[in-house]
């Protein structure tokens, strides 16, 4: 049976493509009868799509008047609080992606490791860590790491060679409903600058983070390399209640 969460991530993604597709006079989408006739939803499915649009800051809901388009959200490319799979991020870019794989092992787990994904000493873990290429030129490391207790069905090494996502969905039988990040300032080490065929010491953007299912249990933890001039990353900032 499909999740709700996983159909108004659906209905999310057809708004977001009639956005970009479509012109709405004035930037003012249709009702929430018409857009769930023109999507297949039922109200409710829309309405909770258009409250997580409206969070994200793509939507302004006029009270009385209408819900609008934010016309200054469409010129955002990469948004450092939207979790993206590599490729897609790379093709949308503008690039063709590809991914050359560097490691994969099975192997117990690390003090930080344990405290990262709640482990016990005694459990394994799996590393996974790919290159993503753009035109063939190196633009992402990616280190991951997984409990082995998650994999519920037999795989092939293959399917660790790049994103992890379908994995976790067809192996684990779970998924990622949200990460918490760490942005920390580093260069490139000699490994790194190997693997993205950069300069020793150029400065990179770096994320940690810590990818929690629906349970809000930790499933993988990652450690993310990213070439600056090839990627601009943006936030969005909200000024909290009471300021």
């Amino acid at each position: 049976m499909q999740r709700a969460s996983s159909k108004v991530e659906q209905i999310i993604a057809q708004i977001r493509s009639l956005i970009g597709t479509q012109s709405f006079e004035g930037g003012r989408l249709p009702s929430e009868p018409s857009l769930a006739e023109m999507v297949g939803a039922s109200r409710a499915t829309v309405r909770q799509a258009l409250a997580e649009l409206e969070v994200e800051g793509l939507l302004i809901r006029k009270h009385g008047v209408g819900t609008f388009v934010n016309e200054r959200m469409l010129n955002i490319g990469q948004r450092l609080d939207e979790v993206w799979d590599f490729l897609e991020m790379i093709e949308v870019a503008g690039h063709t992606p590809s991914i050359e794989h560097h490691f994969l092992t099975l192997g117990p787990t690390t003090h930080e490791l344990a405290e990262k994904l709640g482990l016990q000493p005694e459990d394994e873990v799996i590393t996974t860590a790919n290159v993503f290429l753009a035109d063939d030129v190196p633009v992402i490391y990616c280190i991951d790491y997984l409990p082995s207790r998650l994999v519920k069905q037999a795989y092939r090494e293959e399917e660790l060679q790049g994103p992890v996502y379908s994995f976790l969905t067809n192996r684990c039988e779970t998924r990622i409903e949200y990460c918490i990040a760490e942005l920390l300032p580093v260069v490139a080490s000699d490994e790194i600058a190997r693997l993205l065929r950069c300069d020793v010491g150029v400065p990179l953007q770096y994320v940690k983070e810590v990818g929690y299912d629906a349970r809000d249990e930790p499933i993988i933890y990652s450690e993310e390399y990213y070439l600056p001039e090839f990627f601009n990353f943006t936030i969005v900032r909200k000024l909290t209640s009471g300021r």
